[in-house]
């Protein structure tokens, strides 16, 4: 029997850990009602806790892929445990607004950079053939995590209350993320393995020779900025409906379960378009993919703006979430292309950083025009401005030639450029 590549091992436990941070993701539009009533906060001044965990996040990014390049993910994906698990035991004690920007803003924040990051950087460095298959597989995990987090939390708020509902998801985040975290590995050749894929093995300092550039060449780059405002637009409307969606339609008359089963759709679709992305990103160049997937949420948020009806929203949630599972495995194929695996960490970690400025605005950008308008109408135009500015960003990128890449210039590596298009 042939034995299991330790790579899809990796990948499976990404997969799980991806899954059970989707309780983080998806589930704070949920408490947004309870705790607006509770404590007569605004929705957009709420919601900025999202901005700051988000803020956080991208600040420190850079520095959690430069230490998982160098130390690897084990570490860090184990503080993330325990920040988060800290976090939601905090949330469930809150009484006041700063408590809650501390603890689902400063403690998730932190924690949200010491997992996507390191996790992400880590998983292509096993794979030297099916890397876009098994980003996209780890990647669904937060599509499941979407299907799951918010009927159960809604379950748990419903039940017992929204504070027994933060303690609850924040017990269970502890319980499984630590101790997965023990079994994340740096690379193959550390543990005297070779790629998946690779037929001949090579060291690890030859590895880091021949693929890739340095974060400070990356930097240099218009395929970096331009990608990392793209996502930055594309992540601006993710937030808008992650944490808006669920109040928008118990606004308008639908109840709260059918409005977290929304959440459950976007979730359990993006898992559609996170697998097949990652299929597809190892035959076919991943710009076009983006401009596919840009397109896509476009047109289903310009849906959303003349949505009314129940499955009117379902037909939303369906297609945005098979827009958003899609592009998260880009997220790394499209870097990998670009910037080879050299500094993937650190590389990821600047977009991330540039990128959750973005999504930081969407939230409290879109509470605040419903303090101040009474309804959600000009958020969700705003949204649709965004997602286009982002899809002609999209079409410049693909239109951006090799010339301007340093990965085909002063490179003491030239066998075979890393961008295949």
């Amino acid at each position: 029997m042939k034995q299991l590549h330790y790579g899809w091992v990796m990948v499976i436990i990404a997969t799980c850990l991806f899954a059970v941070s989707g309780i983080v993701v998806y589930t704070f539009g949920l408490f947004l009602i309870p705790l607006t009533t509770a404590f007569t906060w605004d929705r957009g001044v709420l919601s900025g806790a999202v901005s700051v965990a988000w803020l956080i996040a991208g600040f420190l990014a850079i520095l959690s892929g430069r230490l998982s390049d160098r130390y690897g993910p084990r570490i860090l994906i184990t503080l993330n445990g325990l920040l988060v698990g800290a976090g939601f035991l905090l949330l469930s004690q809150a009484n006041s607004l700063w408590q809650v920007y501390l603890s689902r803003g400063f403690l998730m924040g932190v924690a949200g950079a010491f997992l996507y990051t390191p996790v992400m950087s880590t998983i292509p460095r096993w794979f030297a053939s099916r890397r876009g298959l098994a980003i996209g597989i780890a990647a669904a995990g937060f599509g499941l995590g979407g299907m799951f987090a918010p009927p159960l939390a809604q379950w748990l708020i419903s039940t017992y209350g929204w504070r027994q509902a933060f303690l609850i998801l924040g017990l269970i985040t502890l319980a499984i993320i630590v101790p997965l975290a023990q079994f994340m590995k740096h690379s193959p050749q550390r543990i005297g393995l070779k790629p998946y894929g690779e037929k001949e093995p090579i060291e690890d300092k030859q590895l880091a020779a021949i693929e890739g550039v340095s974060f400070k060449q990356a930097i240099k780059t218009s395929h970096f900025w331009l990608f990392s405002i793209i996502l930055a637009g594309f992540f601006f409307c993710v937030q808008v409906i992650i944490v808006h969606l669920a109040p928008y339609a118990v606004d308008i008359g639908i109840s709260e379960a059918i409005a977290a089963s929304m959440l459950s759709v976007i979730g359990g679709c993006s898992v559609i378009g996170r697998l097949s992305v990652g299929f597809i990103s190892d035959r076919v160049s991943s710009r076009i993919v983006l401009i596919v997937c840009v397109t896509t949420a476009t047109l289903a948020l310009i849906w959303l703006t003349f949505a009314k009806e129940i499955w009117m929203f379902y037909i939303f949630a369906g297609v945005f979430g098979i827009a958003y599972g899609a592009m998260v495995p880009l997220e790394i194929t499209l870097p990998v292309e670009f910037f080879g695996l050299r500094s993937l960490g650190t590389i990821l970690g600047g977009i991330m950083f540039v990128s959750t400025i973005g999504g930081a605005l969407g939230a409290p950008v879109a509470g605040s025009i419903f303090e101040v308008k009474g309804s959600y109408d000009l958020a969700l135009l705003t949204s649709v401005i965004v997602s286009a500015l982002a899809l002609i960003l999209s079409l410049i990128l693909l239109r951006v030639p090799r010339r301007h890449s340093v990965l085909l210039t002063k490179t003491r590596y030239p066998k075979e450029p890393i961008i295949r298009l």
